[in-house]
């Protein structure tokens, strides 16, 4: 059967594109018909998997349906069920639908047959955001020749859940608990794995890539067994990387998942798994306190979906073989402003040096987020070097630091910050918040970070700061994303990130520390910020002990 099915797909992806006004394709439940959008081939709202609803709520993901006649693939489909966060949830369309178990296919309009694929995992704090969001359109990567996936998957309560009777019913089921998120982006991966050919793509070279929480999920996915083989190489974009908790056990000082349910169902007023199910999705969605506390906003080691932390799996050699690539922007450590202890209470719970810290910090200009940047050093910088330094010897990876702005606002930062990276990747920097007539002062910095964190403590909305601005039609910002997107998809296309015209993008080690930077002036950095975070490097593996 499959044997026939794959001859169908093959048959389908030589025929697909005879209309390009309307694009039709066949996949394994039925035929679909696409639209063109920006000169590219778009099918929307493809279900990968059954509804997660009813009894399969808090189920790993189940066959889609088939259906009869041709399925309209010209619109999104919903977003899973989120809270609405003002500035940062555009164009999607919320509260969202439990059935958005669906994922979306860009191609060139006339696409041939085995080119490369990219799956987008997006961001979010595993809480927020989905496929639909205009900065997933993937105009220059589309434009460099590969197919790009984008979905959405199960966020929140709905995807990081586990009650202690979860728990057991999953026991009997032989079925993994807890991370159905992570389930979910690999439901995308082997329904990828089965029907890409008929788009025009090649199963055997995926390229799975993420920010944020999509680039710990990318992170997550390097050392799960149970996405073995799914995917070819893997980019990471801003990957935090942190402790992960338990399922039923205190972990690292972390609550277990079942702490957090029974919590959790006692301010819902249920006391049992089938009252859960019956609740409206509505009570679900998590309140934009219950957001900020973060309490969804993570996976679990359950043992078959994730068997541990990546940091010391990559450092045993236990990531999947295949090309990596990481980097980070100049400021990600904006992630980190809105909740500062003071440093020395810092320096205490990473168990460092107060006096050594205060000395390597005391020369930020930005006294109002010192604290943030010693986070942002060992969660963001130190994890992107040492996770891209434990690849020598598995496979080749390389490393990159994001620090351009658009030239009208670039004073009023510190730095870049967290997700600012995105639309020069995707090149949809049309589609960001525009930038500022006049240029902005470099004199108020901290009121600007002040009142960011102010606006942040409303509740339901991230700061306008924060999010994403560029000039769309200034040259400098045209040329960054021409060159990121180009990389990028070098790297689908080969597991090699270096083109032709652009500086020479070295396999990185920490003996060499040679990363390629995306700056308004050089193309490489050696050494970024080296004394602070090599002194977080020296405290990163102890994230992850008990001791």
């Amino acid at each position: 059967m499959r044997r026939s099915l794959a001859v169908i797909l093959v048959t389908f992806a030589l025929n697909a594109f005879s209309n390009p006004e309307k694009p039709v394709t066949q996949v394994e439940t039925g035929p679909i018909q696409g639209t063109t959008e920006y000169n590219m081939n778009v099918f929307k709202n493809i279900p990968y998997a059954a509804p997660p609803v009813g009894d399969l709520r808090w189920r790993p993901p189940q066959p889609a349906a088939s259906w009869s006649g041709t399925r309209d693939a010209s619109q999104f489909g919903d977003t899973c069920p989120q809270p609405n966060l003002k500035n940062e949830n555009k164009g999607l369309g919320l509260p969202g639908n439990e059935d958005c178990l669906k994922l979306n296919v860009f191609t060139p309009q006339n696409p041939g047959k085995d080119l490369p694929v990219m799956v987008w995992i997006h961001g979010g704090a595993l809480q927020m955001d989905g496929a639909r969001d205009p900065l997933y359109t993937p105009l220059n990567l589309v434009k460099n020749g590969v197919i790009v996936v984008t979905f959405d998957y199960r966020l929140g309560s709905l995807g990081f859940f586990a009650s202690k009777e979860l728990v057991a019913e999953a026991k009997s089921k032989g079925e993994p608990v807890g991370n159905y998120g992570t389930m979910d982006q690999i439901a995308v991966l082997k329904w990828v794995k089965r029907n890409i050919a008929a788009f025009g793509g090649d199963p055997n070279n995926v390229t799975i890539f993420g920010e944020s929480a999509g680039a710990r999920s990318v992170t997550w996915l390097m050392v799960s067994d149970a996405a073995k083989g799914l995917f070819h190489r893997a980019i990471a974009e801003s990957a935090q990387q942190s402790p992960i908790r338990g399922v039923t056990e205190k972990r690292l000082g972390l609550a277990p998942a079942t702490d957090i349910a029974s919590k959790y169902m006692a301010t819902l007023g249920v006391k049992s798994l089938k009252e859960l199910r019956n609740l409206s999705v509505q009570k679900l969605v998590l309140t934009a306190a219950e957001q900020k506390a973060g309490e969804f906003s993570g996976s679990m080691i359950d043992g078959q979906i994730l068997k541990g932390d990546p940091v010391p799996l990559f450092a045993s050699g236990q990531q999947a073989k295949v090309p990596f690539m990481i980097g980070t922007n100049s400021w990600d450590a904006s992630l980190f402003t809105f909740n500062q202890p003071p440093l020395d209470a810092l320096a205490k719970v990473f168990k460092e040096d107060p006096k050594i810290v205060n000395q390597l910090y005391s020369n930020i200009p930005e006294k109002c987020a010192v604290s943030a940047d010693l986070i942002g050093d060992i969660l963001f910088r130190a994890s992107t070097k040492f996770l891209a330094d434990s690849m020598n010897g598995i496979a080749p990876g390389y490393a990159y630091y994001f620090d351009y702005l658009t030239k009208n606002i670039r004073p009023a930062y510190p730095g870049v910050p967290h997700a600012f990276e995105i639309s020069f990747v995707f090149g949809s920097n049309a589609f960001t918040n525009q930038t500022p007539k006049v240029p902005e002062s470099s004199a108020n910095r901290c009121a600007r970070i002040d009142a960011a964190i102010a606006e942040s403590k409303k509740g339901g909305i991230w700061p306008g700061y924060m999010y994403p601005i560029t000039d769309k039609n200034d040259p400098q910002d045209i040329a960054i994303s021409e060159k990121m997107s180009a990389s990028w998809a070098q790297f689908a296309k080969t597991g090699n990130p270096n083109v032709e015209g652009q500086a020479n993008w070295p396999i990185y080690s920490l003996k060499n520390d040679v990363m390629r930077s995306f700056s308004p002036n050089a193309e490489i950095i050696t050494g970024m910020l080296k004394d602070r975070v090599d002194y977080q490097l020296l405290h990163l593996k102890g994230l992850y002990t008990d001791k």
